[in-house]
């Protein structure tokens, strides 16, 4: 099996429904703001405490009160009634520096980056902010971590989003420092032939395949920023990612899934967004299109992993997008991008439905929400919005800010 069917479930009967989706959307935020602690964050959810090993307020962009007031912004900029609340960024930024989620560190989902990043957003001419900012992206370009968590490529998200939206110069200069360690960085296995780099966040060495750790989110965020280097760095980048993939794809039945990583080798067959075929196929689904025999390749891995997806079924863990139904929703959306064909639209909408379901569940289980944007709610909601929107669609706090 290229999947553990003890991690989905069997998808709703429940038809697609616009009313029912909307009114999904303003809960969440009902809920979200009704929700708000007086020291600027929320209720830590039972799921997300079970994750950290410190107990108390969490403050990152991943399962923290800066993720979840970034998602009120995209919310807002969507056109949702929904209160700002970018002025508690600071407040959030002091409160994670005296007291971190895991530790003080620069990245994006669990760091500074992911704080400050909706607080210049909010404050594009606060100058200690921009300063700041730019510190904790330099420090990331030397981390022997490659991803997006802690590392380069989810420095490089920011900075590539700050410079279409701003044209500062600054920006730009920080995606090309984060490009370069990371194809300095890319290293060949002279066995098997694949081009990995090996990450060390959380502290272990290992060669991820997926879309949070592994080679196709690093290839995401490359081919993002195509314009901003060479053509012979995107022709390797595409190049290498898609032989990678061809190599150590699992196979069977006309499906295709990876595993966790390799070196040392863990068989898990996920699929979700931060691991296996669900992230694969968000990160490499927006890959240019051309007549090149590696863009035919692709197609075809893209067809059989997106078909994989929809056979496991929607994800027991939640309605999430970083391991729950969500997630994987979005790499229908995504081929729906890609390919414009209507059953990867139709496929995304029932993964809606069935994730407003679980969120419903949920909140009568644990007696709150989940206010989160890559764990919980608020990401949800942001889903919801892009399967009433297709073309829209991106993941939050990282193709979308």
């Amino acid at each position: 099996m290229l999947f553990d069917r003890k991690r989905h479930e069997l998808l709703t009967t429940t038809s697609w429904n616009k009313i029912i989706v909307q009114k999904a959307i303003t809960s969440i935020i009902d809920d979200v703001e009704q929700s708000l602690l007086p020291n600027a964050c929320w209720p830590t959810h039972p799921l997300d405490a079970e994750s950290y090993s410190r107990i108390g307020p969490k403050w990152s962009a991943y399962a923290g009160a800066a993720g979840t007031i970034h998602a009120l912004q995209i919310l807002k900029y969507y056109g949702y009634k929904t209160n700002d609340l970018s002025h508690l960024l600071a407040t959030v930024h002091s409160s994670f520096l005296k007291s971190p989620d895991v530790s003080v560190e620069p990245g994006l989902q669990i760091g500074e980056i992911g704080i400050l990043m909706p607080l210049i957003l909010a404050e594009p001419d606060n100058q200690y902010v921009l300063e700041h900012l730019l510190k904790c992206m330099e420090e990331t370009i030397d981390l022997p971590l490659y991803e997006i968590t802690s590392g380069q490529s989810g420095m490089m998200h920011v900075a590539l989003a700050l410079y279409r939206k701003t044209g500062n110069i600054c920006w730009k200069n920080m995606f090309v420092k984060g490009a370069r360690s990371l194809m300095d960085n890319w290293q060949q296995d002279t066995e098997t032939g694949e081009w990995l780099w090996q990450s060390q966040v959380f502290g272990l060495k290992r060669h991820y395949y997926g879309a949070c750790h592994g080679i196709t989110g690093n290839a995401n965020i490359l081919l993002q920023g195509a314009d901003l280097l060479s053509d012979s760095c995107i022709e390797a980048i595409i190049e290498r990612t898609i032989a990678t993939l061809n190599i150590s794809a699992k196979r069977e039945n006309g499906l295709i899934n990876w595993t966790l990583c390799t070196k040392p080798n863990i068989d898990k067959l996920l699929v979700q967004w931060c691991h296996g075929a669900a992230g694969i196929v968000t990160a490499m689904a927006r890959t240019p299109k051309n007549n090149s025999p590696h863009s035919k390749l692709l197609d075809n891995l893209l067809e059989k992993t997106g078909e994989l997806v929809w056979q496991a079924g929607p994800l027991v863990k939640g309605a999430n997008i970083c391991h729950g139904t969500s997630g994987n929703g979005y790499a229908f959306l995504y081929l729906y991008k890609r390919w414009g064909d209507l059953i990867w639209l139709e496929r995304a909408r029932k993964f809606a439905i069935h994730a407003i379901e679980q969120c419903q569940k949920d909140r009568l289980r644990y007696g709150q929400g989940r206010h989160t944007l890559w764990t919980g709610d608020a990401g949800l909601a942001i889903y919801l919005h892009h399967c009433l929107h297709p073309n829209e669609a991106a993941i939050p706090g990282l193709d979308l800010f």
